[in-house]
């Protein structure tokens, strides 16, 4: 059961009227000393309002810097996968290349609101519990803050895990079309060198051209966004304490929490497998051949399926703390 937010206001007591002193008039003006307290009053509220301005210019917050690197990494990732779409836009079906450029997005996003806030978050609010675990859980507050950032965790795995299946699936329908039109242009060669011999010059540019890939300087800028995103991630979970520490006065009732921290530490290996090696690889797929092409694409399903079961993993101990950490009469221990 969550509890409610009080918020708490403050109130200055001012009822618009002047003291005695203040209000006395000197042949119809008011008092010089009282006019210098209020203009000096003013002024240092003035002060105080334009510092508070100043540093809220010069100091951007953390999550704004966050907000900016995300945008900068999935307009990077755009151009990834307008890559890879454009050269299977021949070979595949464009419902499938759709679900994999969805899937591959919003799987992205998820991960970055996983390790870049969820996880560190909740290590804010377990701080110091290992020690007094008794006094935090006399904390209802606090108590029902971990509970509903548990939850939070919990159902950004349960919105990934549709994600990777949608992922599995495309790439695997990819890879069986993939492998089909391979088979025809095989069986198709002779009829193709007459097709392009038959072309003019200027024709025979362009097809060869078809599929060229992006220039130089506009791929590195969106790799680098990818990649900054990625070690910021890696930064992240580096700095985190592992649940087994977090949780240490539970370690007895629930000892699968080593086997979360695993699975978390899984989770990031092959995410940055997914966008930091395999779609970058398909970089070269205009000079590679067939075979690295159908390589890279079961390397994906791979990685999405391993995704899977470390879902399936947190699945127990999570839904264990979630519990431990329930507030109200029946709902914990």
């Amino acid at each position: 059961m969550n509890s409610q937010h009080v918020e708490e206001r403050r109130s200055d007591g001012n009822d618009g009227s002047a003291g005695n002193a203040g209000s006395v008039k000197q042949g119809g003006k008011k008092s010089p000393t009282v006019v210098s307290a209020r203009e000096k009053l003013a002024d240092e509220e003035t002060v105080a309002l334009a510092r508070k301005s100043q540093l809220a210019d010069s100091e951007p917050s953390r999550l704004d810097e966050q907000q900016r690197s995300l945008l900068e990494a999935t307009g990077g990732l755009a151009v990834i996968l307008g890559q890879l779409v454009a050269y299977f836009h021949s070979r595949a079906h464009i419902d499938d290349l759709d679900a994999l450029s969805f899937s591959l997005h919003h799987l992205f996003c998820r991960i970055d609101f996983l390790y870049s806030k969820a996880l560190p978050t909740l290590m804010t609010l377990t701080s110091g519990q290992e020690k007094t675990g008794q006094a935090f859980h006399q904390d209802v507050r606090r108590r029902q803050q971990t509970w509903a950032q548990l939850h939070t965790i919990n159902r950004t795995l349960d919105r990934m895990e549709p994600l990777c299946h949608l992922l599995s699936d495309a790439t695997e329908c990819i890879l069986e079309r993939f492998d089909a039109s391979s088979e025809m242009l095989a069986f198709s060669d002779l009829d193709a060198e007459l097709e392009v011999g038959a072309l003019q010059p200027s024709e025979q540019e362009e097809d060869a051209h078809t599929f060229r890939i992006i220039d130089a300087e506009r791929w590195e800028q969106a790799f680098s966004a990818v990649s900054q995103c990625l070690m910021r991630w890696q930064e992240h979970y580096t700095a985190l304490a592992p649940f087994a520490t977090q949780f240490a006065h539970l370690l007895s009732s629930i000892s699968s929490l080593s086997e979360m921290d695993a699975a978390f530490a899984t989770i990031l290996d092959s995410a940055g497998a997914i966008f930091g090696d395999i779609l970058p690889g398909f970089r070269a797929i205009l000079s590679a051949d067939e075979a690295m092409t159908a390589a890279l694409l079961y390397d994906l399903m791979q990685q999405s399926d391993q995704l899977l079961m470390k879902f399936d993993t947190t699945l127990e101990p999570m839904t264990l703390l979630i519990k431990r950490y329930a507030v109200g009469p029946g709902l914990s221990s």
